[in-house]
Parts: structure tokens; sequence; C-alpha cells
């Protein structure tokens, strides 16, 4: 599985060594977020785990490639823009002044990262019913495992009584004719990239939250990029009035975007390449760039699992409780094809190995609760049952909202764009949903989410006094405004 990678990440000398045993209570395969942290629970409570993953460290493609080093980017050329705003300066911040700043946030990921991998070998080493191996691992059956070492110089079999699937994903590589000329998120974000000096042009493939995120990050240090999407409209299955923020925000940036423009074939061009797409209007046109990012999305990764039987339409069917079709077989993560974010797979793989405590299906993951952010300027997230859904769901509901223009936060930063909006269903008051647009949302959801997880009712952030001056002030601004007497 895999084992291809520009760069491995620190490791330890033991890890590299075969399985010290032959039989574990469970068999972990991979050590993303949908792993490990059920590894660490597991340990905690006396039960013995083997992990196996061929990066030699935890913290899968998050922080090896995704949202650990590329938020370490974005923040740092972030923070360089707000400066700018606030103290008001003439003009626009100077292109070269910002590719500096990038190759220096990219140093700032690749320090990020290695503190971060350092203090996973800690943790591991920590835990002492837990064991990881560096290494490929071979799933045959229920529940058994063939191990072997990345050089071939090893190879071993063990077994357990439970097993916890967490392959994550991989990127999702269309059928473009040269797509292996573009570039992707780990030589953008990867660990010890080589790639530390972008073009001055782009084209990014892809309209989504990937794209999106790769094409605000990046106009920041060239005015020419522009985005080749498929569907209609970016940002497929958001709320409209947030696709038009982030669109408005994008092309003022100078981001060209082409929707109904599908790629037909990527071909070298001198030291550029030249990207060959169908318009809206059925005509053949062409891009001539100096860098092409594949940003297409990510699909589960399930090589070698179909022999267990819990691969269905590419994916590894799960229930509530993280239970495959198949007895002592759990899954978590962006294996299981629902929510490919960090977070979510740490609950997963969290409630998957609580339920192999318990040895009964005791704990359910409530999907519902869980977060979504697309990290662009301004940050777009959401959480619960949104407005479109309530309706085709027939649940009676109302919206409330309070835009941030007037929030002292906002108003302090100098980002006054977007506003809080809450879903709350009528009979009940409780609140089901919330989408954010503006400054520090990935921080505000988190409020919303946890209100749609405990089943609050509107008045309850109505009645938290919030910190001021903060910008959560906002999601009580908006409560209120919905509470009666």
């Amino acid at each position: 599985m895999l084992a291809k990678y520009h760069h491995f990440p620190p490791t330890h000398d033991s890890f590299t060594d075969p399985p010290t045993g032959d039989y574990y209570e469970t068999l972990i395969v991979g050590a993303g977020g949908g792993g490990y942290h059920g590894g660490f629970q597991l340990s905690d409570s006396k039960r013995k785990a083997l992990i196996v993953d061929d990066k030699g460290n935890l913290g899968g493609n998050c922080l090896y490639e995704g949202c650990i080093p590329s938020k370490a980017v974005y923040i740092t050329v972030y923070l360089l823009e707000k400066t700018k705003k606030i103290a008001e300066k003439e003009g626009t911040v100077e292109v070269k002044m910002v590719r500096d700043i990038w190759e220096k946030a990219v140093d700032h990921k690749d320090w990020v990262q290695e503190i971060r991998y350092q203090q996973h070998i800690r943790e591991i080493l920590e835990h002492e019913n837990l064991e990881f191996v560096k290494a490929t691992a071979k799933p045959t059956r229920c529940c058994e495992v063939e191990v072997q070492s990345l050089d071939g110089s090893w190879k071993k079999t063990v077994k357990g009584k439970y097993m916890l699937i967490a392959t994550g994903s991989v990127p999702l590589k269309p059928p473009i004719k040269g797509s292996e000329l573009a570039i992707g998120s780990e030589d953008l974000f990867g660990y010890r990239t080589d790639y530390r000096k972008p073009g001055r042009s782009f084209v990014i493939i892809g309209g989504g939250y990937i794209g999106v995120e790769a094409a605000s990050a990046l106009s920041r240090i060239s005015t020419d990029i522009t985005i080749l999407e498929m569907l209609p409209q970016i940002m497929n299955g958001w709320d409209q009035d947030a696709v038009k923020e982030v669109r408005s925000t994008l092309e003022e940036n100078g981001v060209k975007i082409k929707t109904n423009s599908k790629v037909t074939s990527i071909e070298r061009n001198g030291n550029q390449k030249t990207v060959y797409y169908v318009d809206e209007t059925g005509q053949s046109k062409s891009i001539t760039t100096d860098e092409v990012v594949m940003a297409a999305g990510r699909v589960p990764y399930t090589e070698g699992l179909e022999t267990l039987g819990i691969v269905e339409n590419r994916k590894v069917a799960v229930d509530s409780h993280m239970r495959t079709k198949v007895p002592n077989i759990y899954a978590a993560g962006d294996v299981i094809g629902k929510y490919m974010l960090f977070h979510s797979a740490v609950k997963e793989s969290t409630i998957a190995a609580w339920n192999i405590i318990a040895e009964r299906p005791l704990y359910e993951m409530n999907f519902r609760s869980i977060p979504v952010t697309v990290f662009t300027e301004p940050e777009v997230s959401s959480v619960g049952i949104t407005p479109e859904e309530a309706d085709k769901l027939a649940i009676p509901h109302e919206v409330v909202s309070y835009p941030l223009e007037d929030d002292a936060y906002a108003q302090i930063m100098k980002m006054r764009k977007g506003w809080v909006k809450i879903v709350i269903e009528k009979e009940t008051q409780r609140v089901i949903g919330g989408l954010i647009v503006g400054e520090a949302a990935s921080m505000i959801i988190n409020e919303i989410a946890l209100a749609v997880s405990v089943n609050a009712r509107v008045k309850d952030l109505g009645l938290l006094a919030h910190q001021h001056p903060t910008i959560f002030e906002s999601i009580d601004r908006a409560a209120v405004r919905c509470c009666t007497i």
C-alpha cells in the first residue's frame, strides 16, 4: 500500500522492526486521525494494539501534506494581508514581497511539521500497550494482516480479535492526458517539499474546496490565476450566498473563474504548460501557464480491502457505531467516504475504539455535528442542517443572522465582510445548524456545532456572556434576535 513519498517524515529506529508479537487485540491499518486516536484510547484502556503505517509516523495526509502544512502557509500570508489592511497601506502589497513571504511560510510549515512529528514519536513511546510499525499492511481476512517492510527485507503475518481500517484517501486522478505534468498538494505543502519558488501564473483544475483554498492562497503571489471547474458553479453543494462571497473575493484578488469548463489535456510548452479545455459554449480553448495545480478532490483508498468484503461503492461502508458489515472490523476516517476531515476522523476513530473496549455497539457518531470549513478569504464554515435541507426534510424552521460589519472584533481586524446564520427548529427552538462567512469562521462554528451536538436551544446561546471584544459575540447577537419571552 502506497509507501511512495518525496520525503518520509522522521521516525524512530524501533518503528522499522517487525511486529514483536503474533497476536494483538486490535490491528490498526493506518496512522492518520482515523487510526492513532483510537490506538491511544485502546492503549489507555490496557488493550494491546498494533498500528501499521507506511509513513513511519502519525498524522496521515493531514500532517504530511494537508490541513496542517497548508494552513501554516495560509496563516503566514494571511497575517501579512491583515497587517496591510489595518495599517491602511496605500496600493497593493508588492508581489515580490509576498513571494519572499511564501518561501518563509514554507519554512514555517516545515518547522510546524517537524515539531509535530517529534511530538508524535514521543506520544507513541509513551503508550506502553501500543506498538507502531513503519511498513505496508495488507489485510488478508478478519482479523489478519500481512505486514512487510518498505524495502522488502522482512514480512510477518499478525492476527487479532478486532481490526480498525483507517487507510485514508488519495488524490482523485481524472482521465486527463498529460495529468502527470500537474502538481498537487504534496508538491505545494508536503513534508520538506522541494517546491519552494512557485511560478507566477497558475491554472487550478477543480473548483471544490481544495481548488478555491489553493486559489485563495496563491492569489497573494500571482495576479494570473485561473480556476477551471467542469460543474456550473464552484464549491458545489455549498450555500449559494456563501459561494457568492467567496467568488467575489477571489475575483477581487484577480482570480479568473471558468465554470462548465472541462479539461481535456495538458502539454508541456517550453518552460511552461498549456491546458486545453472545452468551455461552456462547447468551444475548444487553451491557457498557457507556469504551473498547473490538480485539485479535483480525493477518494477513499480501498486498495487491497476488497478481500475483506467491506467495500461498497468504492468506500468502506460503516454504521453509526463505525462497524462494517463484517463482525469485529471497524473503519474510520477518509476511507469511509463521509466527511474527509481530520477532526471527523479523530472522533470516528475514538468511537470505534470505545465500542471495541465495550465489546458492544454502545457509542454512536453524530455526523450532523461535524463542522466543515473552506479556508478561503473570507472563511466559510457550516454545520448541521442547512435551510435548504430543512425545506427538503419538511422541518419547520427559521434562520436568524447577524452581519459581521457590526461586530467589534471584525471592525478591529478590518474584516467586516460576512455574517453568522443560525438555523433553528421552530417547535423546539433547538439549534439544528449554522453557517458562517467571515473572519475566524472556522473557530466560531465550533460553538454552533456544540449546540447542535447537545440539542441546545437558541436561548442557551443568547444567554451566554461571550467574551468582549471577540468575534464570538456575533453568535449571541444573532441568537437574541430569535429569543422571545
